[in-house]
């Protein structure tokens, strides 16, 4: 329980006038609770007493009906306050949470699975803010409930009837609640079953198409099955446990309640106490009974909130390996780049991809590189982007290292295109203006222009507004491609990096794009990956990469005086066509 508070606690800091009002509203209602009981005692012992008059039936009956009147307005209001500040609580972790994820550098991505992010901010978050809205409620009004009826039944009604029946309970309470945090551990294993099914799931939703063109519907459908099952029978094996569990509580009560019957009957044939006092205490036991459950329900969620906090703590403990220092400086524009004995390696990886590196290119030029499939290509250009440190050597910019620098600022030198192009469920023109959101509309036709979508837009049903299927699934691989293009033009950077972004369109569209680009972009600094040699034929410097080196550098014509891997393939394309 402490645990939890602990970090909640700024949020009860920040809501701490809620939190006052919401504890005396529940001192309220709990004390409201206790007075029906009551006023009924007092009314039998009237009533066998002789006294009853009709002015007191009158204020007896008026005060009882104010009662439930009274606490339904309490309650509202109550539960009012509580479930928005429940929800303000869970609004602000998520936009915590969130915001840490942007944060995250690509190791962070490397190590922890998309299902189990997505468990993490849904499913455990929800577990925690359910406890912080229910702690409260379950310590002040049940806890408070139990002490104000015991000891209305001690210093009103009898101290050893209250002894003799009420003891039983805190001592079995304390005994079934160290039983039940025995099993704690396994609602965190079931946590993890529960991330490892949202994982499968995602992956067959993002998949589908693949899935389906492999006809491997039924292969998938088993996998989710069994992810389902582990997930089902986690939950049935925490659900056996509470079945058998729970009902100890009950057992509880009635030993209680068989107490006070046994020996409030007692009590009044010695005279000890009468039969309207033995009616209130019998209530006030009665009235026990739905605390004691709540507070076992409680101890639940608080025992599930536990282990979900932890896990929500785990990911906002993560510190980005890449990040900004106090003295970090911003840039806009740059005159050199030099990349100096560059080796990186992945962080899960055995061995590095690139190895020993090394080249300069100065604003305004243009960079192709090419190599064959797995030599090394992306993971090159993307050391720009400063996803992650480099294993070795350096990278400078105007001669300070690049680790001197914003990575904000740096990553706003780049315009990037990647081979995978990530597209979002909107419409085209929204798609390409999340490259620059503040772009006249004027940028923006440019941009389409740049990268050859206009001829698109008249086979799209509403044009620019046309809406973009999830993970542009309306779209053709040449579409994604170009869409992808002009997202990175609109912003029109200081660097453009195309990594192998002309692949799914064909030779007349690719030498559209590539003289748009020399016309466009005169004086910036363009790094084209590719595999055709027809998009990187003019620039300025080509590297070949192999196995993670740079084997052969120079200018088209420069390598095919060569020989080696760019004349071979090069020859190889030529006959091809």
């Amino acid at each position: 329980m402490g645990h939890i508070f602990e970090k909640i606690g700024w949020f009860v800091k920040e809501k701490w006038k809620t939190y006052v009002a919401l504890f005396f509203l529940l001192i309220s209602i709990a004390s409201i609770s206790l007075l029906p009981a009551y006023v009924l005692g007092l009314s039998i012992d009237t009533i066998i007493s002789g006294e009853l008059t009709q002015t007191s039936l009158f204020w007896l009956v008026l005060f009882l009906a104010l009662l439930p009147i009274t606490r339904y307005f309490l309650s509202f209001i109550y539960n009012h306050l509580s479930q928005k500040t429940a929800q303000t609580l869970s609004f602000k972790m998520r936009q915590k949470y969130l915001s840490h994820l942007f944060d995250m550098d690509s190791q962070f991505y490397e190590k922890f699975e998309k299902g189990d992010l997505i468990a993490r901010v849904t499913a455990d978050l929800d577990a925690i803010t359910q406890a912080a809205s229910s702690m409260l409620e379950g310590i002040v009004f049940n806890v408070g409930l139990i002490l104000f009826a015991i000891s209305v039944m001690a210093f009103t009604i009898s101290w050893k009837l209250t002894l003799i029946s009420v003891t039983i309970m805190p001592i079995g309470l304390t005994i079934l609640n160290v039983i039940r945090n025995q099993k704690r551990q396994y609602i965190k294993k079931h946590r993890e079953i529960y991330a490892d099914m949202t994982e499968k799931v995602l992956e067959s939703v993002e998949g589908q198409r693949a899935i389906r063109a492999y006809v491997q519907e039924e292969n998938d459908l088993e996998k989710q099955y069994k992810a389902i099952n582990a997930d089902i029978e986690s939950w049935r094996y925490i659900v056996r446990f509470e079945n058998w569990f729970n009902p100890l509580f009950e057992v509880i009560y009635g030993i209680t309640y068989i107490l006070a019957f046994a020996f409030g009957i007692y009590y009044i044939m010695q005279q000890q106490m009468t039969l309207g006092g033995l009616i209130t205490f019998v209530s006030y036991v009665g009235m026990l009974f739905m605390p004691i459950i709540s507070i076992s329900s409680i101890f639940t969620q608080i025992n599930n909130a536990t282990i979900s906090v932890d896990r929500f703590d785990e990911i906002m403990k993560q510190m980005p390996v890449v990040h900004d220092e106090t003295d970090s400086k911003p840039i806009v524009a740059f005159k050199v780049i030099e990349f100096k004995n560059v080796t990186f390696k992945y962080p899960f990886d055995k061995q590095p991809v690139i190895k020993n590196i090394s080249f300069t290119i100065k604003n305004g030029e243009t960079l192709g590189i090419v190599g064959p499939t797995g030599a090394g290509k992306s993971t090159l250009i993307r050391q720009l982007l400063r996803e992650f440190k480099v294993t070795d050597g350096e990278i400078f910019i105007d001669g300070a290292s690049i680790e001197t620098y914003k990575i904000e600022a740096i990553r706003n030198l780049v315009g990037y295109v990647p081979q995978s192009h990530m597209l979002f469920k909107r419409s085209v023109e929204e798609n390409i203006m999340i490259g620059n959101p503040k772009a006249t509309i004027e940028a923006l036709d440019k941009a389409v222009k740049i990268a050859d979508f206009e001829k698109d837009l008249h086979y799209l049903q509403h044009d620019m507004n046309t809406m973009v299927g999830e993970a542009g699934a309306t779209l053709s691989g040449g579409q994604k491609q170009r869409l992808s293009i002009a997202r990175a033009l609109i912003k029109d950077p200081q660097i453009l990096i195309l990594d192998d972004s002309l692949s799914a369109v064909d030779a007349k569209t690719e030498d559209t794009i590539i003289n748009h680009l020399k016309d466009f972009r005169k004086g910036k600094t363009n790094i084209i990956v590719a595999h055709r040699f027809s998009a990187v034929r003019d620039a300025d410097m080509i590297l070949v990469l192999e196995g993670g080196k740079i084997t052969q550098r120079g200018t088209h014509e420069e390598l095919l005086r060569q020989e080696g891997w760019y004349k071979y393939q090069y020859i190889q394309q030529m006959t091809m066509k």
